[in-house]
């Protein structure tokens, strides 16, 4: 083969590997993550949160209270908002939360203080239980003590007649 011949199929190669202005499409606009999807891993982090600083090791829940921390400054705002309920309260609540509660963790976790993390654990399970109420999701319940299962799942009290 020549080297013009050769030069003529480069250029043949590189034009068909190019993609023409006339079919290249922009890419589709990424998915848009859902309010109760982010919530969710919220719950599951803040689960362990609690039950990390319970036994001690409060880097992991340093660790877990920063994944919290970008869940709510970071996905939320973002976040497809629920359907039902009342959606409207839930940016303003979600960002007292990312700046006064989470800075009360952490001040607790810095401290390495079982007893002042679990007063700060039960002020945040307080704010999140608000937010539940305030948003007509108060069937979500985050209980007060940390290292239980989040959403509380326990049977609920019998009512006599």
């Amino acid at each position: 083969m020549t080297r013009a011949r050769i030069a003529i199929l480069c250029v043949l190669l590189s034009a068909c590997s190019r993609p023409s202005t006339e079919t290249h499409r922009a890419a589709p606009p990424s998915p848009t993550i859902g309010y109760g999807t982010a919530m969710a891993d919220v719950a599951r982090r803040f689960e362990l949160l609690g039950r990390a600083a319970s036994g001690g090791r409060f880097e992991l829940a340093e660790y877990q209270l920063g994944e919290i921390e970008e869940q709510f400054t970071e996905t939320l705002p973002r976040a497809a908002p629920p359907r039902e309920g009342h959606p409207e309260v839930l940016p303003a609540m979600a960002s007292a939360f990312a700046q006064t509660t989470v800075t009360d963790l952490r001040r607790a976790i810095a401290a390495r203080d079982r007893a002042r993390f679990n007063a700060a654990f039960e002020r945040a399970a307080t704010a999140c239980n608000g937010c539940h109420q305030a948003s007509g999701h108060g069937f979500i319940e985050v209980p007060m003590t940390p290292g239980r299962a989040i959403p509380n799942v326990d049977a609920l009290p019998s009512v006599s007649p």
